[in-house]
């Protein structure tokens, strides 16, 4: 198990980690992958060393560390980027993305080893993958896509890893960035979570497939602080606000009913050498 406290963090085999590796401060948020890894309908998360590229899956119930394993070791140039279950086997997969080739890769996972994989599709020149959901309601995970450039988003329907089709979204505004994709309005279709690190502020973009319908401000983050990702921790009906301190490794959840905030509980924190963020 992993110690939630402690620097001396342990495999579930009771193996001492490698925790020695100098901390890595990204100077731009990044994204967290967030999602139910060992079946107990808990958001779980995966942290990432990045010194030796190894993942570790964390096991929570709420903002409480219960349990840990580790996860496989991921590949140089490729990066981890979201989670979801691409195979349809009720286990949640890894979706990884080369930006040397624009290649992405599906890791099919069962808990926390890794049992196969396969390629995804190429995306285009400039485009990232930055999130997964199902936009078109059609029971598959689809892929949203980023240009930095031009700040242009797009959808890719897929079925399992292979795309059927595909719609332009939003552009984001400069200086905001897409931090998670989730239903927030709760009116069965997944929004945009942007956050802005400049000002922390933060907002919701609700959307229709891939159409943008409204917009709302939701809380702004502390200063040190960064918005890493979202999902319902407290089991509410209402995705939840992860934060995340890259400088003390510290984490915290903000309750929220649509973009009202409700209430706060600080988080594990994490182990010298771990990050919440792959980037």
């Amino acid at each position: 198990m992993f110690a939630a406290s402690i620097v001396r963090a342990q495999s579930p085999e009771g193996n001492t980690l490698d925790v020695s590796s100098p901390l890595v401060v990204t100077t731009t948020p990044g994204r967290a992958v967030i999602a139910d890894f060992n079946g107990d309908l808990h958001p779980d998360w995966v942290l990432h060393n990045h010194a030796t590229r190894q993942t570790a899956i964390w096991y929570m119930n709420n903002n409480v560390h219960v349990g840990g394993a580790l996860g496989p070791t991921i590949a140089p140039g490729l990066v981890l980027e979201c989670s979801e279950d691409f195979n349809d086997d009720n286990h949640t997969d890894y979706a990884l993305f080369n930006p040397t080739n624009s290649q992405t890769a599906f890791w099919f996972m069962s808990g926390a080893t890794r049992i196969g994989m396969a390629a995804g599709p190429t995306l285009p020149s400039g485009f990232e993958l930055v999130a997964t959901d199902d936009f078109n309601v059609d029971g598959f995970a689809d892929l949203v896509l980023y240009n930095a450039s031009n700040r242009q988003t797009q959808i890719w329907y897929m079925r399992g890893r292979t795309r059927i089709g595909r719609a332009a979204g939003p552009t984001l505004p400069s200086g905001w960035n897409l931090v998670g994709v989730e239903d927030v309005n709760d009116d069965n279709h997944p929004d945009y979570l942007l956050f802005n690190p400049t000002t922390h502020r933060t907002q919701v973009w609700y959307m229709s497939g891939a159409t943008l319908i409204g917009t709302a401000f939701g809380p702004t983050i502390p200063s040190g602080w960064a918005l890493v990702g979202t999902a319902d921790f407290n089991n509410s009906g209402h995705p939840d606000y992860l934060l995340y301190n890259a400088a003390t490794r510290q984490t915290t959840i903000w309750y929220l009913n649509n973009v009202t905030f409700l209430g706060a509980k600080a988080g594990p924190t994490l182990p010298v050498g771990w990050s919440l963020v792959a980037q």
